[in-house]
């Protein structure tokens, strides 16, 4: 509990608090600018709240930069800390003297009273279980017809969510609520990749075209398999493209063989001719004209037969080396017919191959569009029911915290009122709720209303306090203050309030508050800080 608020700047500067109801009490003409709501923000920031320092600003502007120091006592032992208001981000741990001895973040801290109050909460910080039930002017979380909100314009569901969360009830939709997050996830990529052409779209139009066209093409394939009788039908298009393949380079080779062996057969003409003698050559010659000079003649022959023998040299080379070229080409040949015989493909034609080839790639990718369009339709299906049953699990639960929270809220307003007035309600539908008294839409009512339903969740749940302004409170009558306050003070927790014109109340109101009161406020110098800044000088 919270033990104790010091301010060196308060006119009281050490504030001492009550294990139940705290009462911080104006005066009785109803003084406005006296303190009362400062301090309720001072206690909203002891108890991690931000709203002191960000909204109460005559306050730093005309107190400056100052520190609260504040003790809480649990299990036995007593905890010390300070915090500033030029630097809220950080609370000091400090010894009992109140001097810093460890800072820590502001979350560090609330982390701390979340473990030492007992709260298990996981899906909850502490700021978002306490933060929506300190309600104080200039918060915005005083709507008496939106008591849920903590914002005026939350998040649609956020205040459903945290309720459910503050009940422990979150749990189960959370695990739905992730899967069905996951299953959204894997939607949208897969989505993505369609829209960046990494995997075939269509439609279901499409879809039903592709189908029909399926049933002919594997018809036309088994046909063809059946024609050829080979097992083709068992042949995907891959291996397909290589008997084609194979056969291309066959004929390549197959022509290149034929040239060099048309070069050889050209080659070996030409060198099976011998030559005559010159002798015999020239004899002719001498006996029709026996004065002749055939010795030039037979040099020049002779020249003729050189060049001759260099020629035959150089054919018998180019001889060698065709041969050697044919038998490369032969071997290769020889190996891609086997390879043929391997596929066992080799008497199909290359027509055939082509067309079996282009059926198989058709059949692929008719099949892998439609295999796609089945993907996304059971993507589809996977992200809407898992998003149907958190649902439907939400709604259960809100239904049950509906239920629970309005029997509760019943027994406390039949307390408050003897059984003679209405309950206020609390009514979901989906994510978004009201919350009203039947046939009673008075301020007061409302208000009333309020506190019932925050009293109803300060006993239900493990939330450790609340706070109530006296903007809450002064619209309620006068006559249902007093069991209010017995109320406040039977709860069990600490219950922070602030009032005006103690005189106006019933005889056992006023000594509530006598004994409750930790606070006394009036003008003229009692103020809290000890002076007011709201006149003129």
């Amino acid at each position: 509990m919270l033990c104790e608020i010091i301010c060196d700047h308060f006119k009281q500067p050490r504030i001492q608090f009550y294990p139940g109801l705290n009462t911080v009490l104006g005066d009785g003409s109803g003084s406005n600018s006296i303190g009362k709501s400062t301090f309720l923000m001072i206690i909203d920031f002891v108890f991690g709240g931000n709203d002191y320092v960000n909204k109460s600003t005559d306050v730093q502007r005309n107190i400056g930069n100052h520190t609260i120091k504040f003790c809480f006592h649990f299990n036995g032992d007593d905890f010390f800390f300070s915090r500033d208001t030029h630097d809220p981000e950080i609370v000091y741990s400090c010894n009992e003297k109140y001097e810093k001895v460890k800072p820590q973040t502001l979350t560090e801290y609330c982390n701390f009273l979340k473990e030492k109050y007992l709260i298990n909460l996981p899906d909850l910080s502490f700021r978002s279980i306490v933060g929506r039930y300190i309600r104080v002017y200039g918060r915005d979380n005083i709507n008496e017809r939106r008591p849920l909100n903590l914002l005026p314009n939350e998040p649609s569901g956020t205040p459903a969510i945290a309720l459910l969360k503050l009940f422990n009830l979150y749990s189960a939709i959370a695990e739905l609520e992730a899967t069905a997050h996951t299953k959204k996830e894997a939607l949208q990529a897969f989505r993505k990749a369609q829209k960046l052409s990494f995997i075939p779209k269509i439609g279901v139009r499409q879809y039903k075209q592709n189908t029909k066209h399926l049933e002919d093409l594997q018809t036309q394939e088994a046909q063809l398999a059946a024609d050829l009788g080979s097992g083709l039908l068992d042949m995907d298009s891959t291996l397909t493209d290589e008997v084609i393949s194979i056969k291309k380079e066959l004929s390549i080779l197959r022509r290149q063989r034929s040239r060099i062996q048309s070069q050889l057969f050209s080659i070996e003409q030409s060198t099976s001719h011998e030559n005559p003698s010159i002798h015999q050559d020239f004899s002719d010659l001498l006996e029709f004209f026996p004065q002749a000079e055939i010795r030039h003649l037979t040099e020049i022959e002779q020249f003729h037969a050189e060049i001759t023998q260099i020629l035959c040299n150089e054919l018998d080379n180019e001889c060698a080396r065709l041969n050697a070229l044919l038998a490369q080409v032969s071997a290769d040949i020889n190996e891609l017919k086997l390879r043929l015989q391997n596929i066992s493909t080799e008497n199909y034609s290359r027509i055939v191959l082509e067309k079996h080839s282009a059926l198989i790639k058709e059949i692929n990718r008719l099949s892998q569009e439609n295999a796609r369009f089945d993907e996304e339709t059971e993507l589809v299906t996977a992200e809407k029911n898992a998003s149907e049953r958190a649902r439907t699990m939400r709604n259960e639960q809100l239904i049950h915290l509906q239920n629970t929270i309005n029997l509760r809220m019943a027994e406390i307003n039949d307390y408050l009122y003897s059984g003679k007035k209405a309950s206020p309600t609390l009514t979901f539908n989906d994510l978004q709720y009201t919350f009203q008294t039947r046939d009673d839409t008075g301020t007061g009512t409302s208000y009333k209303g309020l506190v019932v339903f925050d009293l109803s969740v300060l006993e239900l749940t493990q939330l450790p306090i609340v706070v109530h302004d006296s903007v809450v409170l002064k619209q309620i009558a006068d006559e249902a203050i007093e069991t209010i306050l017995m109320k406040y003070q039977s709860v069990g927790k600490q219950v922070f309030i602030s009032l005006d014109k103690a005189p106006s109340y019933t005889g056992p109101a006023t000594e509530i508050l006598k004994k409750t009161t930790v606070l006394s406020l009036s003008k003229d110098g009692n103020e809290l800080f000890g002076r007011s800044w709201n006149e003129k000088s």
